[in-house]
C-alpha cells in the first residue's frame, strides 16, 4: 500500500476515530487504527468491539491496500507534521514509512486480517434529520445517563420513533431528561439503547448544518455522514417506562432567569454537604428562597424574585442536578414546576417545546 493525502484533512480524520480505541486492550490488534486505501479514497477505521467508526478522506492511492497502526502513536506523530502531502507506504514485514516535508517516521503495523469488520447490518428504515438537531437532543439529555454499571440499561440514551416523533430519554434512577423532535417523515417505529461511549462520540463529531441519517436494527445503531460511519451495539436490558416518570400537571410554575438562578444556586450550594448537595427551594408569593446547611461550616440563603401568587411549597433538590438541567437548555428563561415537596420538580425552557427534565426531590 501506498497513498499520498493532505496532512490537515488525514488529522481531521484520525481525530475522528481515535476516541474510540481504548487505551488498555486485551488484544494487541484494538489499539490499532486500520488505514486503507483503494481508488481515490484512504479509510480509517477503529472499533472497541461495542463502538465502531470509519471516516474517508480524499488521497492519492499509489497502490491499494491496508494496515493497521497504532492509533494514539500515529496521531502524537501527525499533530506535530508539518501542514505538507503526508506520504504513507507499507514495506516488508508491515513496517510503515510515513515522510511529509523533511519528517521521516518509520512505525510497526500489524496486518489488517485480523481487525473486526466495522459493517452497519441491514436496518428497516433510516431517519433523516439536522445534524444540530442532533447534537442538541443529545446535550439535552446525556447529562442524565447513568454511571452504575450495576444498572447497565440505564448507561445509554434511548433512541425511540413515536408516530411522527424522534426521543431520546436518559435517566439515572434521580432524575429523568426528555427530548422529543417531530420529524419530517412516518418511519416505522423503533427503539434502542444507545451506550453512553457512542452518545459521547456522535456529540464530539456531528457538526450544525449536516444531515445525519440514524438507523436503528435489532441489535444495532447506525449513524451515518458524508465520509463519516458510526456503529454501536446496542445494550441489552428493558428501559423503564420514562412516560410514567413525567409528571402531567403541576399547580405551582414559575418562570425564571436561567442565568440568575444558577448563579444563585451555585453560592447557596458551596454550604451544601458535599455528597449529595441539598438544597431547599421555598417557593414564597413573589420570591424563590435558596438556603443550604453544613453542620460543619454554617448556612447560605439567597432570595430571587418571582412573579407568584400561588400556595407556598418547600422542596429539597440535589443541587448538581438542577445546575445540570439548567445547564442543558439553550433559553435565557426556564420554567420551573413544582407540585409539593414530594413529587418530583420539573425544569424546561420558556420559549422551546419538546425539552424537560424531571428531578426527584429529597428529604431536608
Amino acid at each position: 500500500m501506498e497513498v499520498h493525502v493532505d496532512r490537515d484533512a488525514f488529522l481531521r480524520g484520525l481525530q475522528m476515530v481515535h476516541n474510540i480505541v481504548e487505551p488498555r486492550q486485551t488484544l494487541p490488534i484494538l489499539a490499532n487504527v486500520l488505514v486503507e486505501a483503494e481508488g481515490e479514497t484512504v479509510r480509517l477505521t477503529a472499533t472497541d468491539l461495542e463502538v465502531g467508526a470509519r471516516v474517508s478522506v480524499p488521497g492519492k492511492v499509489v497502490q491499494g491496500g491496508g494496515i493497521t497502526i497504532s492509533a494514539r502513536k500515529l496521531l502524537e506523530i501527525v499533530k506535530e507534521l508539518p501542514p505538507a502531502p503526508l506520504g504513507i507506504r507499507v514495506q516488508e514485514n508491515a513496517w510503515v514509512a510515513l515522510r511529509c516535508g523533511g519528517a521521516a517516521y518509520k512505525l510497526v503495523g500489524l496486518t489488517p486480517e485480523d481487525f473486526p469488520a466495522v459493517t452497519p447490518s441491514e436496518a428497516a428504515s433510516r431517519i433523516s434529520l439536522d445534524g444540530k438537531v442532533l447534537r442538541d437532543m443529545l446535550t439535552q439529555t446525556s447529562f442524565a445517563i447513568s454511571h452504575d454499571e450495576s444498572r447497565y440499561a440505564l448507561n445509554g440514551i434511548l433512541f425511540t420513533v413515536q408516530g411522527k416523533d424522534l426521543r431520546l430519554v436518559a435517566t439515572d434512577g434521580h432524575r429523568l431528561a426528555l427530548a422529543v423532535r417531530p420529524l419530517v417523515d412516518s418511519p416505522q417505529p423503533v427503539s434502542g439503547i444507545v451506550p453512553r461511549k457512542a452518545v459521547q462520540e456522535i456529540g464530539r463529531v456531528v457538526g450544525s448544518g449536516e444531515e445525519v441519517q440514524v438507523a436503528i436494527s435489532e441489535n444495532q445503531f447506525v449513524l451515518q455522514m458524508p465520509n463519516f460511519l458510526l456503529i454501536a451495539r446496542l445494550i441489552e436490558g428493558t428501559f423503564p417506562n420514562y412516560e410514567q416518570v413525567v409528571p402531567r400537571a403541576h399547580p405551582k410554575r414559575i418562570t425564571i432567569s436561567r442565568g440568575a438562578l444558577a448563579a444563585a444556586l451555585r453560592r447557596v450550594s458551596v454550604l451544601s454537604e458535599e455528597r449529595t448537595r441539598p438544597v431547599k427551594f421555598a417557593l414564597t408569593p413573589g420570591a424563590l428562597k435558596l438556603s443550604a446547611y453544613h453542620p460543619d461550616f454554617g448556612e447560605a440563603e439567597e432570595s430571587i424574585e418571582v412573579e407568584y401568587a400561588g400556595e407556598e411549597v418547600s422542596i429539597g433538590f440535589n443541587s448538581r442536578y438542577v445546575l445540570d438541567a439548567l445547564g442543558a437548555q439553550a433559553a435565557e428563561q426556564v420554567v420551573l414546576e413544582l407540585k409539593d415537596s414530594l413529587s418530583p420538580g420539573v425544569i424546561k425552557s420558556f420559549e422551546e417545546e419538546g425539552a424537560l427534565c424531571v428531578i426527584m426531590p429529597m428529604r431536608i
